[in-house]
């Protein structure tokens, strides 16, 4: 592809992000204003100015958006010295400390743990220091650890100010300790840890620093403390740094993400370079107007606003609805007249809502006008329980250290080794100073076991050191894990838990799919590895992209899934106070602005057509209340708004239309 042509097809603004190339550069992308083929081209231009590919690193959320910029990069420089280093922020800081942690008194075949392994490993650690309050949950001690740790940045210490303040000022350096002890980490920790690295091994930085001469972070008001921290060092004095972001799309607040960083960009990079993107290509005019309505009342931004060369287009319905089914069951009928009166297939439509919770009567409705559907948002396909248990083999394989997956995989099928006896096996591990792995392969010498229980924990020892070397070798891996499940009956287990045979089937076809996933990473990747597989599987679900690629009908999702997605249609439903604004963040000013921004969001998701719906009362958690309207919806500008009547849906000219279809398809049915 020719990078000068491509260039001219960029507006102005577009134009100067690209070739603005030295020193910080701030570009305010909004909503549908082409970003991401901005940053792509700006990849580009670097490469045909003679950078190497190699000084350059972008840096995104997530894998999705990751690999498609590597794929569209890789079309624009074929033949021009490699591509650059498109990763997102989790999946470099694990490249870094693959190589680097052993600075840190980490071996390098450190596992990662998910958050049910973090539960678990809390749990165990509460249980050993008795702490007997059950009004502190481990779930609820993770999420203030995870908090503290992308928050704070520091592993010495919990905040005095949490809530929680007694039972993780107990539990968080003994869970740290713990991590440390399996040669685990967490998800946050792989973040904190490259930070901890630099900071404390400045020629581990200047290595990293030298190599990556030109850096981009998009998505960069989704950044928290921990991250910015990390952008900042790796950039080092050349400040050759390009953020990509919208403060107007800031939503995950909850989560970590610092506004401010995006907000003070400029003042803590003197001469940053400021590019508004504010040209649209997704949405009409009258959508546009609607969210720029909303969010000029957010005090906390940049000045910008939206505009569009593609006209107005229809104006934003708004529809009062009696109820909670009333509404629901309005939406599906709309969608299946506006379906039958266009054609658009399914995948057009998206019902956005404030969270899950609120699905089921749209879920309902929808399937009783037989209309196919999918949730965003569901149970993750490494959640399954069968998953989660040939997994613990994987890792048990990669990582002899990690006791948690060990212990999973004691019972993974049962084998004689219940609570009490992995407890003595524990215990003398501690005792002894032996991984738990060891502990079970001199089982024999350990006092108080059963010949039964030592001889299980022995053969489970020798099965996990046989396999070792099988998986060390790279190849066949897929192969080689099927016969670890055919070996430790596994399928015999499951078939023997779930009673039903569906949904034992279901169990057996996921495990199918597990072994396949291996086998798919395997051809892809080179050269393939166990712990390769297990950071893929840690950061990304491998199933979730293939699945992804088919239609599945209307889509329901939260807003907060939504971000980064458009559909021809949107039905933002459920715009009532407590709902949006949330009654709980409706109390404090960063509270309603970020709620609002969640609303701007919602509209801005919309290409073509944008139905908001509220209702005069509402279920909620089981029970109805009376319903207000949300203080979001008075600022929308009355002209570009039409009020829907529930009993009028379709205006003259589209009842007209509608009827023209109706006896059109009646007279092929008929054959005339």
């Amino acid at each position: 592809m020719d990078i000068y042509r491509a260039l001219a097809h960029l507006n102005p603004r577009q134009k100067e992000a690209v070739m603005h190339t030295d020193g910080a550069l701030l570009i305010l992308a909004g909503a549908g204003s082409g970003k991401t083929r901005v940053i792509t081209l700006r990849t580009a231009y670097l490469i045909s100015t003679g950078v190497p590919a190699r000084s350059i690193l972008a840096v995104t959320f997530t894998n999705k958006a990751a690999t498609e910029m590597k794929e569209r990069v890789k079309s624009m420089v074929q033949g021009a010295g490699g591509t650059p280093v498109i990763s997102t922020f989790h999946s470099l800081c694990l490249k870094i400390l693959r190589r680097e942690i052993e600075h840190l008194g980490y071996r390098k075949d450190f596992t990662i743990y998910d958050t049910s392994e973090q539960v678990s490993l809390l749990r165990n650690i509460l249980s050993d220091i008795k702490f007997y309050d059950k009004s502190f949950k481990a779930e609820s001690i993770l999420e203030r650890i995870s908090r503290t740790k992308n928050d704070f940045t520091s592993t010495e210490r919990v905040p005095s100010e949490v809530p929680l303040e007694e039972a993780s000022a107990m539990v968080y350096p003994k869970y740290l300790e713990a991590l440390k002890s399996l040669n685990a980490l967490d998800f946050d920790d792989l973040l904190l840890l490259t930070l901890k690295l630099f900071r404390e091994h400045p020629d581990v930085l200047n290595k990293y620093q030298e190599r990556f001469r030109y850096i981009m972070v998009d998505e960069y008001q989704d950044t928290n403390r921990v991250q910015y921290d990390f952008i900042k060092l790796l950039a080092g004095e050349r400040r050759n740094l390009c953020v990509v972001g919208d403060d107007d799309q800031s939503i995950y607040g909850w989560r970590g993400a610092n506004l401010g960083n995006i907000l003070d960009f400029e003042k803590d990079f003197p001469g940053t370079v400021i590019v508004r993107l504010e040209q649209n290509y997704r949405s009409f005019g009258h959508i546009l107007r609607a969210a720029n309505g909303v969010i000029t009342n957010n005090t906390k931004r940049m000045e910008k606003a939206l505009w569009t060369d593609r006209g107005d287009g229809p104006r934003v319905r708004i529809l009062k609805t009696r109820d909670t089914e009333d509404e629901a069951e309005w939406l599906a009928k709309r969608i299946a007249s506006i379906r039958f009166e266009r054609n658009n297939p399914y995948e057009d439509f998206a019902v956005i809502y404030r969270a899950n919770i609120f699905s089921k009567p749209f879920e309902e409705a929808l399937r009783r006008q037989r209309i196919p559907y999918s949730v965003v948002g569901g149970t993750s396909y490494f959640e399954n329980k069968e998953i989660k248990d040939v997994a613990a083999y994987l890792k048990i394989i990669a990582n002899p250290s990690d006791d948690l997956s060990l212990l999973r995989a004691a019972n993974a099928p049962k084998r004689g080794l219940g609570t009490s006896t992995l407890g003595i096996l524990s215990e003398f591990s501690r005792a002894n100073s032996l991984s738990l792995l060891d502990t079970f392969g001199s089982a024999s010498g350990v006092p108080g076991l059963s010949p039964k229980a030592a001889s299980s924990a022995s053969n489970l020892f020798a099965l996990i050191n046989r396999y070792r070397p099988l998986f060390a070798k790279g190849r066949e891996m897929g192969r080689i894990l099927k016969g670890l499940i055919e070996e430790v009956s596994y399928n015999s287990y499951i078939t023997e838990l779930y009673k039903t045979p569906e949904t034992a089937f279901r169990k057996i076809e996921n495990l199918d799919g597990f072994v396949e996933s291996l086998s798919r990473y395997e051809a892809a990747e080179f050269p393939p590895s166990l712990h390769g597989f297990l950071e893929a599987m840690a950061l990304t679900d491998l199933l979730e992209a293939k699945e992804e690629k088919g239609g599945r009908g209307v889509t329901l999702i939260s807003f907060h899934s939504s971000k980064g997605l458009e559909f021809p249609v949107v039905f933002i439903v459920g715009t009532e106070e407590d709902i949006l604004p949330h009654r709980k963040s409706a109390d404090t000013d960063e509270g309603l602005e970020e709620e609002r921004r969640l609303f701007y969001v919602g509209i801005t998701r919309a290409r073509n057509e944008l139905y908001i719906t509220y209702a005069d009362h509402r279920t909620k958690y089981g029970k109805e209340a009376a319903a207000a309207p949300s203080r979001f919806l008075d600022e929308i500008p009355a002209e570009v708004i039409k009020k829907l009547d529930r009993f009028e849906e379709l205006g003259p000219e589209e009842e007209k239309v509608y009827a023209e279809k109706f006896f059109a398809n009646i007279k092929a049915i008929l054959g005339e």
